[in-house]
């Protein structure tokens, strides 16, 4: 496998990687899953964020095709989306939480100050995984806004925190050990 592959995984990498572990599922259960990357996430790549937080992938899309590309291997259906704006954030989690069975979300700069998307996560019920490339609590963060109501959190390993995530996120699913935690959560 080339170096190229580890730094911007290539979707027929990610999907086989998806498919070879198919197997090790509990169930087979095709989870319909929302990945959300908040505000600038858009800027991955060449003159973007920082490389030596956010590695060399080289643009939210390669990111997202991987993803889905991974998620297609496992047998589940990923429906990505980004936005630079809370608000367009905010809408699509009301809007597709019906048709989804939870979310991945990377809250991105919503990370401190994401009070509206913790109110939509609570308002909609469903499991969620937060996402982060960089160890945040290295950067001094005693940990986001919804990281309090989030069902798990992956955080410092690039792309292969969302692989891992997505991984774990379906056989929770399959062992339906998600309980999401909102059901008690006050959203301020």
């Amino acid at each position: 496998m080339s170096q190229q592959m580890h730094d911007n995984p290539d979707p027929a990498w990610a999907c086989a990687i998806g498919a070879a572990l198919r197997p090790q599922r509990p169930g087979t259960q095709p989870w319909r899953v929302g990945l959300i990357d908040g505000p600038n996430m858009s800027n991955l790549g060449v003159g973007g964020r920082d490389p030596r937080t956010y590695g060399l992938v080289t643009s939210l899309a390669a990111l997202q095709e991987s993803i889905i590309a991974m998620g297609q291997g496992l047998g589940l259906d990923i429906r990505a989306f980004s936005a630079n704006h809370e608000g367009a954030v905010i809408s699509h989690i009301y809007e597709t939480a019906d048709g989804v069975d939870g979310f991945l979300i990377n809250p991105a700069a919503l990370t401190r100050f994401g009070i509206p998307t913790k109110i939509a996560f609570a308002d909609v019920r469903r499991p969620f995984i937060e996402l982060h490339f960089a160890n945040v609590a290295a950067l001094g963060w005693e940990g986001g806004v919804t990281t309090p109501v989030a069902t798990g959190v992956t955080m410092g390993f690039r792309h292969y925190g969302y692989m891992g995530a997505l991984f774990g996120f379906a056989c929770a699913l399959d062992r339906s050990i998600l309980k999401s935690s909102l059901t008690k959560v006050s959203p301020s």
